[in-house]
């Protein structure tokens, strides 16, 4: 597995120290969050991102993409699909294979994030994002690229099942998921048990670790890969189990200094990728 850099683990720095770490640690690459570039800048953008990485010899193997192609107004979708068809082109002509993102989130109680997202989504929303996907995926394809769901809190593809049944519907071998533990175990409808991955056989197409506890009812983000509630050498164990040799991505969200956890967490993940192909 090429184990990637989450630029938002550096999102209160410029990028330059983004990739000068990565380079420092040996990294294999970074996916390129929007806090460090403008979408709808991505033609110019991306270039001098890809430019600025190849100094350190740093590839940009992920860019994030994400709108809203669930709304009840079709200007909006229209406009979404427009603007992830130009980011799907200018990624496509910088050889950037893989794009990160969703397809939009449903909120209805600030405080239980699992009842937002899938749980109060009808029909109509997956089908929606599903005829939204269909056509971006080809056009997707026509560059060999990649789009992947992050399985994400709030979002529609907020569970492992939840994402099954939206990929089901699209039905596009390039169009695929992207398990995240660290935002499922936010949510309180989601997955825990790494068998439930397998829901997603032949459809994993990325894979993001965190970690997280829970302290007093808050979700704390602020935990290396080893610290938290997570036990996250099961899911790298469920992942060699699989046969999963994709790229994967660590992203730190806590608060602090992210260079401690840029070193760690990728040094604990290694070990942890090692460990498992010991059984």
């Amino acid at each position: 597995m090429n184990i990637v850099m989450h630029s938002y683990t550096f999102r209160t720095y410029p990028l330059r120290e983004a990739f000068a770490n990565a380079q420092r640690f040996g990294w294999e690459g970074i996916e390129l969050q929007p806090c460090h570039f403008n979408p709808e800048a991505i033609e110019t953008e991306l270039p001098a991102a890809i430019e600025l990485g190849q100094g350190y010899g740093v590839p940009i193997r992920c860019v994030d993409y994400g709108d809203d192609f669930i709304s009840d107004d079709p200007a909006t979708i229209e406009a979404a699909i427009a603007r992830t068809e130009t980011a799907i082109k200018v990624c496509g002509q910088n050889g950037v294979q893989l794009m990160n993102g969703g397809v939009g989130g449903i909120v209805v109680d600030d405080n239980d994030w699992g009842k937002n997202g899938s749980a109060a989504a009808s029909d109509i929303h997956f089908e929606r994002a599903a005829d939204a996907f269909k056509h971006l995926g080809a056009a997707a394809a026509k560059h060999d690229i990649t789009l992947v769901f992050e399985i994400h809190m709030n979002a529609l593809h907020d569970t492992i099942a939840s994402t099954a049944r939206l990929l089901d519907l699209i039905g596009l071998d390039n169009v695929q998921a992207n398990p995240d533990p660290g935002n499922m175990f936010a949510t309180s409808t989601a997955e825990r048990d790494p068998e439930a991955l397998d829901q997603l056989a032949g459809r994993l197409g990325y894979f993001h670790f965190k970690n997280c506890r829970n302290v007093a009812g808050a979700w704390d983000y602020s935990v290396k890969l080893s610290e938290g509630e997570i036990d996250v050498h099961k899911w790298v164990s469920k992942l060699v189990a699989m046969g999963y040799d994709g790229p994967v991505c660590i992203e730190y969200c806590g608060a602090g200094d992210p260079h401690v956890a840029a070193e760690q967490d990728l040094a604990y993940l290694r070990r942890s990728i090692e460990w498992a192909h010991c059984f």
